[in-house]
């Protein structure tokens, strides 16, 4: 049966303000449970919707489900002969289809990253098979990337770390292994540094023999954990210091503090000696006058 209320008779009733009404009225409207019109309100058949849910019959669909389906599936369609066409001169194996429909099903790519995708592998010369493809997207995958959008973003971080790392390789004279571009890795994604901090970090293995990427990334740490995520905190944060040890170091002999170590705790100074040398050169003895 039906019921005659007004809003106000509504805000009466529950002891609310009709606003309040409004708002309760739009919320659960927004949740499906009922349905506001301009003259009544109709509560929601909450049995025949879980129902429609569970037990439609796995050959239907939803109208709505169907037109999604379809205008996706066109789009793809027209996606994989464009990367036929393009890449394989009208004639592509069963074995690309295959996999093709896997990157869509299992990462949820747009057609236009799928597409993205065919290019990488054929700027590099590896379309001979899709093990080189496939690794790639898992690789954008992991990262996050779904769209087109996603993977421009991704692509311009992608491009700025290597740079960071030809950078440091550059600036230490030395080839990279895969340890020390994790290490870089770590020093952009967690700790947030761009290559202006990182260059100052550097810049502290001046007169060292052998620099190494360990030393860099103990600064680094701690500079993070101090909450330093900028090159002016860090320059201030080291001149306070660098003032602190003077005071502390007054009635020490000149030149004690001879080389450029960064200030660490004991046993990880113990721990960077033993892979980095200094060129600490011996001070000169004046003349005895006589």
């Amino acid at each position: 049966g039906s019921r005659d209320a007004t809003r106000a008779d509504l805000a009466d009733r529950l002891g609310i303000s009709e606003e309040a009404v409004n708002e309760s009225l739009l919320e659960l409207s927004g949740m499906g449970l009922l349905t506001v019109g301009d003259l009544d309100i109709s509560i929601a058949d909450l049995k025949m919707q879980e129902l429609e849910k569970r037990y439609r019959p796995i050959t239907s669909s939803a109208p709505s489900e169907i037109a999604s389906r379809e205008s996706l599936s066109q789009e793809r369609e027209k996606m994989v002969n464009l990367i036929k066409m393009t890449f394989f001169q009208g004639i592509m194996t069963y074995m690309w289809y295959d996999q093709i429909d896997r990157w869509f099903e299992a990462y949820s790519f747009e057609p236009e990253v799928v597409y993205a995708l065919f290019q990488e592998a054929a700027n590099n010369n590896r379309l001979d098979g899709p093990g080189y493809a496939n690794r790639i997207a898992e690789d954008w995958a992991q990262a996050g990337v779904r769209t087109y959008d996603q993977l421009s973003v991704y692509y311009s971080s992608f491009l700025e770390k290597n740079r960071i790392k030809a950078y440091v390789g550059k600036k230490l004279r030395r080839s990279l292994t895969e340890y020390d571009l994790k290490d870089i890795e770590m020093w952009i994604d967690e700790y947030g540094y761009g290559q202006d901090v990182i260059d100052a970090a550097l810049a502290r293995t001046r007169g060292a023999v052998r620099p190494t990427i360990r030393f860099v990334t103990a600064v680094l740490k701690g500079w993070h954990e101090q909450g330093l995520n900028d090159l002016a905190s860090i320059e201030s944060y080291e001149a306070q210091r660098e003032a602190d040890r003077g005071k502390e170091g007054r009635d020490r002999k000149k030149g004690a503090l001879g080389d450029n170590r960064y200030f660490l705790d004991p046993e990880d100074q113990k721990a960077l000696d033993e892979s980095f040398e200094y060129d600490t050169r011996m001070p000169r003895l004046e003349d005895d006058k006589t």
